[in-house]
């Protein structure tokens, strides 16, 4: 069944956003004013949460990780750069352990100094239950990006080893998500997390001004970072939740905001006339349907899970959405280096998809039951309610009877990290949450047997012995040729067990007012808005 692009236009309003009188105030002092996608402002505290474009501004604004990401570019995939760290390498001795030099010269927001100490302690927050900074909810948040670390010890004030639980080449990519918080910061606060977010001290570019929970965040630059290159061009950044596609725009057009995250994609072609900027690029990152492969479960039979995905009219979708998202092949383009050679192409072929579903014993009296959970907003859901009922439609062609169970996005985080089979998931078959892979760990590891609730976020339970083969030679693996081999042999066995439903590329696209100056779009879910002016 062909997707209509009226589908696109018919998601209602959520929420609107009351940012009259506050914005107003704050344009007197001409900040940089960002419409999120998401429903609240992240919690500032080192352990951000609604996803990607949660720690997209509540993680790398206030913080650094010890390895930051490449974002000045458009034209390539964003590689990693030292961050608090000025180098890392393994022990030529030890294989499992890796040296960490630290940057020296580094203070946090309250002056207080950066060193192997506090990374100690930060270390000790998110992976040691009895240390006494941990915090159990905080932690979550963190320590299933930081699976492969077991032990980590100071070798002097600016060195740090820290040890894997098997040899994993990749660890480095790990570590850009663990984001270095103020010991003393802490201490001075009574040891209170929850004040800490009110209050918290990183060693990032900006400086948390004020919060008001469901409304705004105030940030100011940080005069005293160490990149001087990085330091924000502007005197003061303003963040809004907007989780509502069409108020974003109406904002935007308004005067309201200067950047609206996630556009609707029905809104490109007018806003473009309306002479505001589009922005949008490709990055690693697949809107998708993960699934349940549990024993009773429709997708616990592969043939069911290749089916669905020859089921759906991609380039349909990506016409839908105005252009914005480009028809999947896998779960990166195949320009990618990790793409590899699936024999098992992607493609829209009701006619094998019938077969497959019969030859898996379903058809026109027996049709598969299939429930999806499906967040109504967040990053990377781009527009979640049109798409999934084009999906719903066409997947009735293949003896599928699809139902929704929608939620909103950090309740759907919370089923994630809980699992399939946790009861908050109501038995759902899938969760559609997208899924970025813009490193060897994230939506990779996802697949890992190993990695279930409460070690990962295998939310599925996947369990494949040859995926969890070829994901442990990737992790062997130290040198990039090696590790792109390596990867690419992964993702031939990820699309030819069809381990998800891959639909689409998201473009991301973003709109700017008129005054916008010198955002370079990364081929990343996280952005660089420190290079920003007004014209």
């Amino acid at each position: 069944m062909p997707i209509s692009r009226r589908a696109a236009l018919a998601a209602p309003a959520i929420l609107t956003m009351p940012l009259g009188a506050s914005i107003a105030e704050a344009q007197t002092a001409q900040p940089l004013r960002i419409g999120m996608s998401i429903g609240d402002i992240p919690r500032m505290w080192g352990g951000p949460e609604a996803g990607f474009e949660g720690i997209r501004f509540g993680g790398y604004l206030v913080y650094d990780s010890l390895v930051l990401w490449d974002l000045s570019r458009a034209d390539a995939p964003s590689g990693l750069t030292p961050g608090l760290a000025t180098e890392w390498r393994p022990d030529p001795a030890n294989r499992r352990r890796w040296i960490f030099t630290l940057r020296p010269g580094v203070v946090f927001h309250d002056g207080s100094p950066f060193n192997a100490d506090a990374v100690l302690w930060n270390l000790d927050s998110i992976l040691t239950s009895s240390a006494p900074q941990f915090d159990g909810p905080r932690s979550s948040l963190v320590r299933t990006r930081l699976t492969s670390a077991a032990s980590w010890e100071k070798i002097d004030e600016f060195t740090v080893a820290i040890t894997t639980h098997e040899p994993d080449g990749m660890f480095p990519y790990q570590m850009s998500f663990m984001w270095v918080v103020s010991p003393a910061q802490w201490r001075n606060l009574g040891g209170d997390w929850q004040r800490f977010m009110r209050e918290p001290s990183g060693t990032g570019p900006y400086r948390l001004v004020s919060v008001t929970p469901r409304q705004r965040a105030e940030l100011e630059p940080n005069t005293r970072y160490w990149d001087s290159r990085r330091i924000p061009r502007v005197p003061r950044t303003v963040l809004l939740p907007i989780p509502d596609g069409p108020a974003r725009v109406a904002a935007l057009r308004a005067n309201q905001i200067d950047i609206a995250e996630s556009l609707p994609p029905d809104a490109i072609p007018s806003l473009r006339a309306a002479r505001f900027q589009i922005v949008q690029n490709s990055y690693p990152h697949i809107w998708t349907w993960r699934l349940n492969v549990n024993p009773g479960s429709p997708f616990h039979d592969v043939r069911v899970r290749q089916a669905a995905n020859l089921a759906i009219d991609r380039d349909g979708m990506a016409t839908m959405l105005e252009g914005s998202a480009q028809a999947a092949l896998g779960k990166v383009t195949p320009d990618h280096p990790w793409f590899g050679n699936p024999s098992f192409r992607l493609r829209f072929d009701l006619a094998e998809a019938r077969r497959l579903m019969q030859a898996a014993g379903y058809g026109p009296q027996r049709r598969a039951a299939v429930s999806v959970i499906m967040p109504v907003s967040g990053g990377g859901q781009m527009v979640p309610q049109p798409m999934n009922e084009a999906l719903q439609a066409q997947l009735r062609e293949a003896f599928f009877d699809v139902s929704f169970q929608p939620v909103d996005f950090a309740t759907a985080l919370n089923q994630l990290r809980a699992g399939a089979r946790d009861a908050s998931s109501r038995g759902g078959h899938a969760l559609n949450i997208a899924i970025p892979s813009i490193d060897p760990t994230t939506g990779w590891i996802i697949y890992d047997s190993q990695l279930v609730n409460p070690r990962g976020v295998n939310w599925g339970g996947y369990n494949s012995p040859a995926v969890d083969a070829a994901l442990a030679a990737a992790r062997a693996e130290f040198e990039p040729a090696a590790q792109n081999a390596a990867m690419g042999r992964l993702h031939n066995m990820l699309v030819e067990e069809a381990a998800g439903l891959f639909v689409v590329h998201d473009l991301n696209p973003r709109g700017l007012s008129a005054r916008v100056r010198g955002f370079v779009q990364a081929r990343n879910w996280f952005q660089d808005y420190t290079q920003i002016s007004f014209g």
